[in-house]
């Protein structure tokens, strides 16, 4: 890996551990603005502990070389749901920016760490 490269692992990967531990906190202790949210969006409370086990359990898998790539596929499939439940509750396109920001950032930290000779410019 080059400098650069190094250096935006580093930033990427803490900035998402931090987001998806505070996140995943958050659902955890059922803080009531996402009870609120999980209402609005017509899902059971079982659901925002599941969502918040697996985003507090995924920060940490993405701190190891090892579980990265799959951590960070899981982080992405939840930032999706979260974009098409804001969709189809019908809030408006910016209530989606974190979610697609936080999911940018998600693939972005996938591409720094794909195997080489895998994807695209294998083809």
């Amino acid at each position: 890996m080059t400098d650069i490269a190094i250096w935006s692992d580093r930033v990427l990967r803490t900035l998402l551990v931090v987001l998806f531990t505070i996140a995943g906190a958050m659902k955890l202790t059922a803080h009531p603005f996402e009870i609120h949210g999980f209402e609005h969006f017509g899902y059971a409370p079982w659901f925002m502990y599941a969502i918040g086990v697996l985003e507090f359990a995924g920060a940490f898998a993405l701190l190891h070389r090892r579980s990265l790539q799959p951590a960070a596929a899981l982080m992405a499939a939840i930032l999706v749901g979260a974009v098409i439940s804001h969709l189809r509750v019908g809030d408006p396109v910016p209530m989606t920016i974190p979610a697609l920001v936080a999911l940018g950032m998600t693939l972005s930290l996938m591409l720094l760490h794909r195997r080489p000779g895998v994807g695209l410019a294998a083809a």
